[in-house]
């Protein structure tokens, strides 16, 4: 194994939270190594191929990764039962892609700010049977000027003040709003007969010229795809190149890490990995900072371990990969009209609501509904609807359907709060391992009877909205009764994550209940940090992207006072 010349901090992963972090430590003079175990992709691999996207489903391989064959994982429902191999892509997987700028290579760029009362949930609604909601141990106060910070560093498209159940911000958008589509225009017929408030989407894609990047052209391939013209604000285009301009930040793709490694005293001194080469090398390191996602956190952590640390690094009170979550309290429906909705422009995202945002008898704090684009595809369209025509998406009787109305959809999307459990978690499975032999991640989750009230409830104001548009009747879905949610709740046999995974080492001021204290710093170990959707105590009902970038740049801006403090700091 080769040792490495010392630097001051390594960032294990290059996304929203890793690259952030990265930026901020390089241009403050630290020296950092920033690893990725995936692929460094530029708008020369852009494609507009379907069946290669990120949002293939089950139908091969992955855009942007992970590979399919040497990244297994476990899956059960429940403890106790016997968990069952599944691949990045089958679904409940828990998929990010693995690629430098993380998940936002190909992510659909919603840029939302979590509102006041999110961090707070616990102290607003208690605490519900089987759940363990927590308040953030952070206010949405401490977090705004970092919301703003992040809007502008990264470049989001939006219009400030539009949504009138927003929380204060300091500063507009730096871009304005995507300009409505076709979809938005019947979203907006439907919200205004109900009384609602429809307001442009915000995104993380440059509507005009921002800091060298051109503006967006429109194209249909968004969401599950690379960026061909850089307007998308990735974090390989925005963030890293800015560390990388610093001379202070060395960027290492395809690298994998395999352990964080620690001192007899229990603090951190770097980590070993596997090259491209697949030789090991290890880096040393004053600090290391672990934002690999929600399920690949969790796995280095439990897979460092040492004496000190027998059970896995900073797991001394079993809390390493508890409390995860996704969006489960959400839904999706479509509706399909008589006049034509299709148009051959994108992103296919651009308006949405939150009038359900911790009001009208959401529940749980509910969440934001908009408009959706992977539907823009007449393959994806397929797949998607063929319960419309019948349990297999082919035959001449879904061709006929999908002629009839691809071009009629409107669809719609409400990330729904998800509830922590101490069950739903990863761990390390006792027999598996990936293709570099370390052992791989155990996903236990099932849904909550919350996830499901919640999804309903989001399920049946999403047919109202698509009715009040004017959606042809009989081919929107019933709406739930009270009895069919409890019985509902009685038979729940699915659980699983997707790519809104948040939890797993969450923040909080009592180190027997959290992993990490306000400042994404681990209990146990103070020169280790945790700055990526992991940390997250609650998931919100929006999309988690901008809410990890803004606190990493919050956890970042402790880290360099600490530094310049004297702090973390390891001897030589």
């Amino acid at each position: 194994m080769s040792k490495l010349r010392k630097v001051n901090a390594v960032v294990v992963g290059s996304g929203a939270g890793g690259s952030v972090v990265a930026k901020e430590l390089s241009e403050a003079g630290l020296t950092v190594v920033l690893l990725e175990r995936g692929r460094h992709y530029t708008a020369r691999d852009a494609h507009h191929d379907i069946l290669r996207c990120q949002e293939s489903g089950n139908s091969g391989p992955l855009g942007f990764g992970p590979d399919i064959r040497a990244n297994p994982r476990t899956f059960r429902l429940r403890p106790g039962e016997t968990a069952r191999i599944i691949y990045p892509n089958e679904n409940g997987y828990g998929r990010t892609a693995a690629a430098v700028g993380g998940g936002t290579v190909a992510y659909g760029c919603m840029a939302w700010r979590f509102v006041e009362k999110d961090f707070k949930l616990r102290s607003l609604y208690g605490t519900p049977s089987g759940t363990t909601i927590e308040d953030w141990p952070i206010t949405y106060a401490e977090l705004e000027p970092f919301y703003t910070k992040a809007e502008w560093e990264v470049g989001i498209s939006g219009e400030a003040g539009s949504n009138p159940f927003e929380s204060y911000r300091g500063k507009p958008y730096p871009l304005p709003p995507m300009p409505h589509d076709r979809q938005a225009q019947f979203f907006i017929r439907g919200a205004r007969k109900l009384d609602l408030h429809p307001f442009p989407l915000p995104v993380a894609i440059a509507r005009l010229a921002y800091e060298g990047r051109p503006p967006c052209v429109h194209c249909l391939y968004c969401e599950g795809f690379l960026c061909e013209i850089n307007a998308k604000s990735s974090m390989h285009v925005t963030m890293i190149p800015k560390a990388l301009a610093t001379g202070n930040c060395e960027l290492r793709a395809q690298c994998m890490v395999r352990e964080v490694t620690s001192d007899q005293q229990g603090r951190v001194r770097g980590v070993i990995y596997f090259g491209p080469d697949k030789k090991l090398y290890e880096q040393l390191a004053d600090l290391v900072v672990v934002s690999c996602s929600a399920t690949e956190s969790p796995r280095l952590l439990l897979n460092s371990k040492s004496k000190l640390f027998p059970t896995g690094l900073a797991n001394r009170t079993d809390q390493v990969g508890r409390h995860i979550m996704d969006h489960h309290g959400g839904a999706g429906v479509m509706g399909f009209f008589e006049e034509q909705v299709f148009e051959p422009t994108g992103p296919g995202f651009t308006v949405a609501l939150a009038d359900y945002v911790h009001n009208r008898g959401a529940v749980l704090g509910g969440g934001m509904i908009s408009t959706r684009g992977e539907f823009h595809h007449p393959l994806t369209f397929a797949r998607y609807c063929g319960g419309y025509f019948g349990e297999r998406p082919w035959g001449k009787k879904a061709k006929d359907f999908v002629r009839r109305y691809f071009r009629s959809c409107v669809a719609l999307y409400a990330p729904g709060q998800g509830m922590p459990t101490e069950s739903n978690r990863v761990d390390i499975d006792p027999s598996l391992r990936d293709a570099w032999g370390i052992p791989v991640v155990r996903v236990t989750h099932c849904l909550h009877p919350m996830d499901l009230r919640s999804s309903h409830f989001f399920h049946n104001r999403m047919i109202e909205l698509l009715q009040a548009a004017g959606a042809i009747t009989e081919f929107l879905p019933h709406q739930f009764t009270e009895e069919q949610t409890e019985e509902a709740i009685k038979q729940i046999n699915r659980g699983g994550l997707g790519d809104h995974q948040v939890g797993g080492c969450r923040m909080g001021n009592d180190p027997k209940a959290s992993v990490l204290n306000r400042y994404c710093q681990a209990h146990d170990v103070d020169n280790l940090f945790v700055v990526d959707g992991s940390c997250f105590p609650t998931i919100g009902g929006f999309n988690p992207s901008l809410t990890i970038q803004a606190n990493a740049f919050r956890a970042a801006h402790y880290m360099i006072k600490e530094w310049k403090g004297g702090g973390l700091r390891t001897p030589a």
